[in-house]
Parts: C-alpha cells; sequence; structure tokens
C-alpha cells in the first residue's frame, strides 16, 4: 500500500492548519484535490499507479486531519485558497511542471485557481467538477436531499472494522474499491478515548460545505483557464455534475471532454487503477494540445 515519503504541515488562511502528503515520485509535480467529505489519502490507490509524477495530496479545512477552527470560512473558495498555500509553501510547479487532478469540490477548485494563476498549471483533470451553470437551481441538483442525509450520517463506530463493513453494505460506498473504503475509513475516523472510532469530518462541517457548493464562482472564470482541460464524467448519471459536464466543457478553451464507462460521481474511487492510467494518458496528451 502507498505511504508518504514525508507529511507537512501547512498554514492556510483563516488560522487553518493542512495535512499535506508527499509521496515522491519521479517528473512532474501532481496535486490531488479531494470531494467533499472525503480527504487526501483516500486517492492512495489510484495515486498508487502514477509514479511518473511527485504526488501531492492534501486534506483541506475540516477534512482528515486539517484543523477546522470554531466560525471557520467553508466557502469553496476559501478550499481553494488551500491549495493555493500548498502549491506555494511546497514551490510546486518551481522546477518542474505542475499538474492537478480534482475530484468533485476539488476539481472546481483547482478550475477557480487557474484563471487567477496563469501559467501555473500545465494541465488539469478533473472529474464531475462541480460548478452550477446559469440557470442549474439547487433543486435540479437534489442539494436538500443530500444536505439532510449528510446531518444524519453516523459519527461513530465500535471500530475500524465496524465502519467499513457499515459502509460496504450502503450505496455509494459500496461501490468504492475495497482498498479506497479501507483507506477513507482508516484515514477519515479517530480513536476515541473509549475505544471507539469517531468521523473526522463533522456531518455538520460537510453540510455546509454541500450549501456552499452552489455560491462559488467558478462559471465565471471558466473561459480564462489557459491550461488544457481533461474534463472527465462517469456514465452513471445521477441529477448534478455528471448532468452539467457539457456545458462546463462549452466554456473551456483548451478542454478534452471524456466520458468513462460504468463509473459513478465517485469513480476516481471506483476503479483507481482505471482512474490512474486515464489521467496519466490525459496529462501525457494535454502538454501536446
Amino acid at each position: 500500500m502507498l505511504e508518504p515519503v514525508s507529511v507537512h504541515r501547512v498554514q492556510s488562511t483563516d488560522g487553518v492548519e493542512l495535512a499535506v502528503y508527499d509521496f515522491g515520485g519521479d517528473g512532474p509535480d501532481l496535486i490531488a484535490g479531494h470531494a467533499t467529505g472525503f480527504h487526501g489519502r483516500v486517492y492512495d490507490p489510484m495515486l498508487e499507479h502514477l509514479g511518473g509524477f511527485r504526488r501531492i495530496s492534501v486534506d483541506v479545512r475540516g477534512h482528515g486531519d486539517a484543523t477546522a477552527p470554531d466560525g471557520l470560512d467553508y466557502s469553496w473558495e476559501s478550499c481553494a485558497e488551500d491549495l493555493v498555500a500548498v502549491i506555494d509553501a511546497l514551490e510546486l510547479g518551481a522546477e518542474r511542471p505542475l499538474f492537478g487532478f480534482g475530484h468533485s469540490m476539488g476539481a472546481a477548485a483547482l478550475l477557480m485557481i487557474a484563471p487567477k494563476r496563469p501559467g501555473l498549471f500545465a494541465g488539469l483533470v478533473c472529474y464531475e467538477p462541480v460548478i452550477y451553470p446559469p440557470g442549474v437551481t439547487d433543486d435540479d441538483a437534489r442539494l436538500g436531499v443530500w444536505v439532510e442525509r449528510t446531518r444524519r450520517r453516523r459519527r461513530r463506530f465500535s471500530s475500524y472494522e465496524a465502519a467499513v463493513a457499515n459502509y460496504a453494505e450502503k450505496v455509494p460506498y459500496s461501490l468504492i474499491d475495497p482498498e479506497a473504503l479501507d483507506v477513507y475509513v482508516r484515514h477519515g475516523f479517530a480513536p476515541s478515548t473509549d475505544g471507539a472510532v469517531e468521523i473526522k469530518c463533522h456531518p455538520d462541517v460537510e453540510a455546509q460545505l454541500y450549501l456552499m457548493g452552489p455560491r462559488h464562482r467558478a462559471w465565471d472564470g471558466l473561459r480564462q483557464v489557459e491550461c488544457p482541460v481533461t474534463l472527465m464524467r462517469g456514465s452513471v448519471l445521477i441529477p448534478g455534475p455528471a448532468y452539467w459536464a457539457e456545458a462546463i466543457v462549452s466554456e473551456l478553451p483548451n478542454v478534452l471532454f471524456l466520458q468513462v464507462e460504468g463509473l459513478g460521481h465517485l469513480g476516481p474511487l471506483e476503479d483507481p487503477e482505471q482512474m490512474a492510467v486515464l489521467v496519466a494518458s490525459a496529462l501525457d496528451a494535454g502538454q501536446g494540445r
């Protein structure tokens, strides 16, 4: 199983301290931005197959081992600021090209950064970014359903094994690759004093992030994204980001659109090895587009 060669603590805005995982590797820098409610380590199984890059993943505010001060700003712009803080602190892209992989919220964050930092990224792969096109409503995205479901999420289990067994029986987590699911639990839960384990990303934080998802302004900057972008979506469509992918593609000036058969919104976790092959191919091709 992939393990980081070093772990960094990086200061971001609003007094947040981020957890940053450097897995090493030869070749260009690659930073991974995670989805709402997950954490950087959940992409370990995918990054394991991307040894041609120096791989960096991040726990952004309120997730994993990042801190979450009281009264924290959970706008998605602030999550993009977290990734920028890591890029600057580790001087990513200074000595070799910098690429980005983002999933859901992480993909939206990368597409917020790119127009503000022209020339920073040599290319991006964005899997189902959550960016609302004009006219799309919260009801279209079934936002209320996701928020209510998240707030009811179970926070404690008797053990890591019990948490894994619980998730393995419930959609959409049951669709996740077993290794990715195990990593999600092992790094997404913390032991409590009574021997149980508790989720690190509090359901109220995750719900707040869902509510903030439609409020960011990433759409307005899409036409200013200069670097090559490969925008991916799964073929298993549910109301939400996959439905809007083609509208986002129409705004990006240098884009390749790829539908990945058999996968849904959690595609990078459902088939990490296939996604690694697609990511590597897209980034290699992107350098020549």
